[in-house]
């Protein structure tokens, strides 16, 4: 179901162990195997998903038919940004070039895969891993024409070898993770040198007014109150972006 050059880099998220297809599951030498359901490879570890990514998974699988419209439609009208435009933005910054093989942390419900693939050309492969099947299912759906291959994963335990990806792009979510620098350091594990790594979430910039507005938000969306986490070593070139009109951030950087 997957191609050659995508089973090639996929690793037990556990031991970091090769695994084989086999029919409808991924197997370790030892028998342990990784199930494929609805033709989603799901190489989720731990297995019991436990504190902030259990409550956020939970949350996130309830709202995955809804979160695209909420964010047109809902966000602009409480924020005055448009999130459509600010997507685009986003992914210019990360300056991807025609061909390259890029790794997508948390996609949602793909709403930045259309933009990705505008950037890649043809030639180009997306991989999107999220811990949600709900949303991923929703990815099925949303970018079905867009050669798109899915696993349903952790973000800080990557089921990924070292140094597979020309680049990396997570959006939304790393603020909340149980372990948000080890997700960052998963992220620079499976980029190539000189490899783009970027990643981004809510985050009041230093100029958004301390309005009624911003209490509103950051009370309704934990996300807001958390720290932004630190930037790992072993990367170069970095720089910090203020997005959506100053209410999220993004990093994007070179791996050495």
């Amino acid at each position: 179901m997957y191609p050659d050059w995508l089973n090639e880099i996929i690793r037990c998220p556990q031991s970091a162990e090769r695994l084989t297809p086999t029919g409808n599951q991924y197997l370790r030498q030892d028998g342990y195997s990784y199930q494929i359901y609805d033709g989603i490879l799901s190489a989720v570890y731990p297995k019991q998903i436990v504190g902030v990514d259990a409550k956020m998974n939970k949350l996130y699988n309830i709202l995955a038919p809804l979160y695209d419209l909420n964010e047109r439609v809902l966000v602009r009208l409480f924020t005055g940004v448009d999130i459509v435009a600010g997507r685009e933005r986003i992914v210019s910054r990360l300056k991807l070039k025609p061909g390259m093989k890029i790794l997508e942390v948390s996609p949602g419900p793909g709403v930045f895969q259309k933009y990705l693939r505008k950037e890649l050309e043809n030639d180009g492969k997306i991989v999107s891993l999220d811990l949600s099947m709900n949303m991923l299912k929703q990815c099925q759906i949303k970018s079905r024409d867009l050669d798109v291959y899915l696993i349903h994963g952790n973000a800080q335990h990557l089921p990924f070898c070292d140094n597979s990806f020309d680049a990396l792009f997570h959006f939304g979510g790393v603020n909340l993770f149980n372990e948000p620098e080890k997700a960052i350091n998963e992220f620079v594990r499976v980029v190539k040198k000189d490899g783009i790594v970027s990643w981004g979430d809510e985050g009041f910039s230093k100029e958004y007014p301390n309005n009624l507005r911003k209490k509103l938000m950051a009370k309704i969306n934990p996300g807001f109150a958390m720290p932004r986490p630190s930037i790992p070593q072993g990367l170069y070139d970095v720089k910090e972006h203020e997005v959506y009109d100053g209410l999220a951030y993004l990093v994007t950087a070179k791996k050495k």
